[in-house]
């Protein structure tokens, strides 16, 4: 017997009985009527909000794909670009700058000269 996920809604409170009893009169039944009225609102404005902000992150979605797409581009013609201009130098046709400047990812190296060197004094 596989046992079923339980979530909040199926937690059993005093407030389930009171509204069960309530609902006996016509006082309590126009009384949960309004109370059902504003929940309603709140989930529509909840749901409002939702959308709202599921339409900012395809917006935002739709400007980093433009952005990539730009920087893509650029990355491509300045590879283009070097390997026309640098003369071939290694058996793989692939100068040293060339290869250096055609690397996605730049290297980087703290300057040593200005490095902080720490001494114990004991």
């Amino acid at each position: 017997m596989a046992t079923e996920k339980r979530g909040v809604q199926q937690i059993k409170t005093m407030a389930r009985l009171v509204d069960a009893r309530r609902i006996r009169t016509s006082s309590g039944a126009l009384l949960e009527l309004s109370m059902l009225e504003m929940e309603k609102q709140r989930l529509s404005k909840e749901m409002r909000r939702a959308e709202q902000r599921c339409l900012e992150i395809r917006n935002r979605m739709a400007e980093i794909e433009t952005k990539q797409q730009w920087l893509q581009r650029f990355v491509d013609r300045s590879v283009g670009e070097i390997l026309q201009t640098q003369p071939m130098a290694n058996s793989s046709g692939w100068s040293g700058t060339a290869l250096a400047a055609a690397s996605p990812l730049p290297i980087h190296s703290a300057p040593t000269d200005r490095l902080k060197r720490r001494q114990l004094a004991y």
